[in-house]
């Protein structure tokens, strides 16, 4: 799978490495960075999808916590890049929102206090980007650190989605409720759903990525996504509700 380097990125590097052919093709852009919260998330918040403690991993940077910091939630934001824990505890503060920012690996949590726990958790584009075979450790470990009836929310790319592009990350139904529930979590709703992309991310740079990766069918795929009012394209993806078994 091609390489890519997520704290250098949120340092100012290129997202993908110096041997990736996708480089050249993407520059500095950053997907998922699209200057505010996921209009997934928001609508799980507006349905009355978080309660007590929250914690969101792979927060980047930050949008999503700050935006439900914002509504009156008690944020924990977690990522892996130092980089994105610095920019995003800077936005926090220029807003003055009380949240806790720690950098920690998400498979473990072990930059986390000892007795933390959490009501609900939060995972916005973070599980498509584990291995299989790590996925349930991931799960294991949310539910070591969430509170009795906690809910978890989590928005992966769909098997819709070319192997080519999101192998071996992508997911499948079956994949998803055989991992969770081996996992602790009971899955209360598994919907399709869009996740949305910069609009740098454009619809020329997805053809130039399938056409340098020889994706079969990887121009139908593009030419099918739709993109909301602001030109910014939607991606497939599963939204997953589970509660804490």
């Amino acid at each position: 799978m091609t390489h890519i380097q997520f704290d250098s990125s949120y340092g100012g590097d290129a997202l993908y490495a110096p041997d990736s052919p996708l480089r050249e093709i993407c520059g500095d852009i950053i997907p998922w960075d699209i200057g505010g919260p996921q209009p997934v998330l928001m609508e799980i918040e507006e349905a009355g999808g978080f309660r007590g403690e929250v914690l969101d991993l792979g927060c980047g940077l930050g949008e999503n916590s700050r935006f439900l910091a914002g509504r009156g939630h008690r944020v924990t934001a977690v990522d892996a890049s130092s980089n994105a824990i610095r920019l995003a505890a800077e936005r926090a503060a220029a807003l003055g929102l009380d949240m806790r920012f720690v950098v920690s690996d998400a498979i473990t949590l072990e930059g986390l206090d000892a007795d933390a726990r959490f009501d609900t958790v939060i995972d916005s584009a973070l599980y498509h980007g584990l291995e299989p075979e790590q996925r349930k450790r991931y799960l294991a470990t949310l539910h070591r650190v969430s509170t009795p009836g906690a809910t978890l929310h989590v928005i992966c790319f769909s098997d819709l989605v070319p192997k080519e592009i999101a192998a071996p990350n992508r997911c499948s139904e079956e994949e998803l409720r055989a991992t969770f529930t081996g996992a602790g979590w009971s899955i209360t709703s598994l919907e399709p759903a869009s996740y949305t992309v910069s609009v740098k991310f454009s619809r020329d740079i997805l053809h130039q990525i399938v056409d340098v990766l020889n994706v079969p069918g990887g121009r139908e795929f593009v030419d099918g996504l739709s993109a909301d009012e602001q030109n910014r394209l939607l991606l497939p993806v599963w939204a997953v509700t589970a509660d804490r078994a």
